[in-house]
């Protein structure tokens, strides 16, 4: 596993985005489309002080799922990463076992290792809204179909917690935190990585599902 740098990019992510809400985040420079679930970028280049990774996102669609190029071709030493979330849905603060809704698709110029692309949820165990632990979804280990990744119904989508544990699909996860909810104090979030001892890459992500749109 890869987890040393992974862990590195998703919480300058973390970092980045806590307590922002889609208004902020905008403002502080993250595009975002103007479809129902008011899908927005960040990427690498737009923290150089805070994270010196580069990297780009690019939405490409104003549709209720949205879709976004995530390109990780700058050549940086120190590597790529960007990626999508959401503000807007009602999985925050939903209970684990309640999630209906968590896939996406995606194409890439290369074939998947893990890191290089998931799916991200925080997860709070104690009821108090904070993040105890991210779950970490690689689409290497939810592989799917066709580039379909369906973390709630795939019963071979494999899913880590805080990058150490490994639970073999979505209903594990639940029947190991049957109490557990999604954190409001973090995004859901689909990430892009390149280390830095990795080529180049290009990604597409669409018809991304963070549960339902919010009102």
């Amino acid at each position: 596993m890869r987890f040393g740098y992974r862990a590195t990019a998703v919480l300058a992510t973390a970092g980045v985005l806590l307590g922002m809400s889609a208004a902020s985040a905008g403002a502080a420079g993250n595009t975002t489309s103007p479809g129902q679930n008011k899908l927005q970028c960040f990427q690498g280049s737009n923290t150089p002080v805070v994270d010196p990774q580069s990297g780009t996102c690019t939405l490409l669609s104003n549709g209720a799922k949205g879709k976004a190029t995530l390109d990780l071709t700058s050549g940086d030493p120190d590597g790529d990463y960007a990626g999508v979330f959401t503000a807007d849905s009602n999985l925050y603060g939903a209970p684990l076992a309640s999630v209906t809704q968590a896939s996406y698709q995606y194409s890439g110029t290369i074939a998947p290792q893990p890191g290089n692309l998931s799916y991200n949820i925080p997860i709070d165990t104690d009821g108090n809204g904070s993040t105890e632990a991210y779950a970490f979804v690689d689409a290497f280990y939810c592989p799917g179909t066709n580039g379909n990744v369906d973390i709630i119904n795939d019963a071979k989508c494999g899913i880590y917690v805080g990058g150490v544990t490994f639970y073999p699909n979505w209903a594990a996860l639940v029947a190991a935190y049957p109490t557990a909810k999604v954190a409001t104090d973090n995004f859901v979030f689909v990430i892009a990585e390149r280390t830095p001892s990795e080529g180049p890459a290009s990604w597409v992500v669409n018809n991304i599902k963070f549960g339902k749109a919010g009102k």
